[in-house]
């Protein structure tokens, strides 16, 4: 990147008060940082929707998540990736959806399109009482929603707490709350679609995330991805003894 650029992303970030700021995190922030996205940043700070953005929470491929402090208390910035994410398959994702029914397919806008589509997964399940991030607002391909956590610390996935989860939980029991939130979603005609213990926080209860790829359930895969979302919870738990056949869970969050 030219030393032009990189001063002009530092000239940003200073202005948008970052916390704990160290080389490490520089170079994350310049992973997914352009011009667009330092203005998108700029016009969020200045509604004070973000008043000092922190450390990273997770980076992905497809995106990087940083906690921020707003108005509202603690935030996590959502900001996808343009010119280096892997949204290979986004498309069938979209298309299907007739919420997205006028997309343009050029990269930027698919990216723009995929944080409108999280935003309004997230809006719809967490109205409907599914334990999900409450999102704030979204803007170009920048996502604000809840943080969960505590004072700047993520909440773990399952896929962290690894082997230490029966000490935290009841296993059983935490099995059937992710599956009571699996037939939440089918009331309101959702399917996570990329349900996985990489995708579930332990909050001392499960709080499902990352909901772009979620799609309606008339999507003409839906029915493929749900029995994949629970072939993967099945997976996941049969590690601790719990004992489930798909077909028959499928039967049950569909009933």
């Amino acid at each position: 990147m030219p030393v032009k650029d990189l001063d002009r992303i530092e000239w940003y970030l200073n202005k948008l008060k970052i916390k704990n700021k160290d080389a490490d995190d520089f170079k994350i922030f310049a992973d997914v940082i352009d011009t667009s996205v330092l203005k998108t940043l700029y016009k969020l700070s200045n509604r004070k929707i973000i008043t000092a953005l922190g450390g990273v929470i997770n980076a992905g491929k497809e995106a990087n998540v940083f906690h921020a402090l707003g108005e509202s208390g603690e935030v996590a910035v959502k900001i996808y990736k343009i010119e280096t994410s892997e949204f290979h398959n986004m498309e069938d994702y979209i298309a299907g959806d007739p919420r997205f029914t006028k997309v343009k397919y050029t990269k930027r806008q698919l990216i723009y399109t995929w944080a409108k589509k999280e935003f309004k997964n997230l809006e719809r399940a967490f109205k409907a009482g599914v334990a999900v991030p409450e999102p704030i607002i979204f803007l170009n391909n920048v996502l604000i929603m809840q943080f969960i956590g505590v004072d700047g610390v993520p909440a773990p996935t399952l896929r962290d707490i690894g082997n230490a989860l029966p000490e935290l939980t009841d296993v059983d029991d935490l099995f059937n709350q992710i599956v009571k939130e699996v037939k939440k979603l089918l009331e309101i005609q959702l399917v996570h679609a990329d349900l996985s213990e990489y995708n579930i926080l332990w909050d001392e209860r499960p709080v499902l995330i990352d909901m772009g790829q979620s799609v309606l359930l008339d999507h003409p895969n839906a029915m493929e991805f749900l029995r994949r979302d629970l072939k993967n919870i099945v997976r996941f738990f049969s590690k601790y003894g719990i004992k489930s056949d798909v077909n028959e869970l499928l039967r049950e969050v569909m009933a």
